[in-house]
């Protein structure tokens, strides 16, 4: 494995991308520390940093005396609307920054490429970025684009304005998925969003088409004490209609 990213967190992508394949299904052990350690020939103490981190986030499950498994299908509901982060700010009457982290082409041997379903020879832009509401850390934003989509994505300050704002201006969308989970932050994520490896954080992971190409796959990870979830709906004839999401700044 060659990679700037950490051993372990390519581990991570590596397992999960074998999970999202159903290559390792619901429910399926999955080998043990030494196995794996063997295979992507690391140590086993990177092998355990990994798999714990995919514990913490809901993806694996550990049963004493009997090993790993997958974890099984979870729960899902519909979201609707998800606000851009500088008019969430500013409708709390917030001042809002946005330091960018990274913002370029995604390297070709990058693990993360998984991230977004293109072949092997096509762009992936990613930008990185962290947004503050009057100085304090609310969200990191990582998304990965179809450079084909938005060629002049990389020529955009994000600074001045959200790549949200952008890309609703010159990308076309006709299918959205959205999934909302709790997570525990990485180590990266605790220093850029000045909290601890206590603090739960909600990770929602969106995905967009148009016409069944992939357009964009955007993670936005918000620490859980300063954010709550409100979703309002109308109830007819014992069906939940929902009508309404949205993420707040507490």
């Amino acid at each position: 494995m060659n990679n700037d990213q950490p051993l372990y967190e390519q581990i991570k992508i590596a397992i999960d991308r074998r999970i999202e394949a159903e290559e390792w299904p619901s429910d399926f052990q999955i080998p043990t520390e030494s196995v794996l350690a063997e295979e992507f020939s690391v140590s086993p103490l990177t092998v355990r940093r990994a798999l714990r981190e995919l514990q913490a986030e809901g993806v694996l499950i550990r049963i004493q005396g009997r090993g790993t498994f997958v974890v099984g299908p979870r729960m899902q509901c519909a979201v609707f609307t998800l606000p851009d982060i500088a008019d969430e700010i500013a409708q709390n009457s917030g001042v809002h920054h946005c330091q960018v982290i990274f913002h370029g082409i995604l390297p070709r041997e990058s693990p993360l490429r998984s991230m977004l379903p293109v072949t092997a020879d096509q762009t992936i832009y990613h930008s990185r970025l962290l947004h503050l509401e009057d100085g304090t850390p609310i969200q990191i934003e990582d998304r990965f684009v179809n450079a084909a989509q938005a060629p002049d994505y990389l020529e955009q300050d994000f600074t001045i304005t959200p790549p949200h704002s952008y890309l609703l201006r010159n990308t076309t969308v006709t299918t959205v998925d959205n999934m909302i989970r709790a997570v525990r932050p990485n180590e990266e994520a605790q220093q850029l969003l000045q909290i601890d490896d206590s603090q739960p954080c909600l990770l929602l992971d969106r995905s967009t088409w148009c016409d069944g190409v992939p357009v964009t796959r955007s993670r936005f990870l918000y620490p859980g004490d300063r954010y709550r979830l409100r979703s309002s709906h109308e109830a007819r004839h014992g069906r939940m209609t929902p009508s309404m999401f949205n993420v707040k700044n507490r």
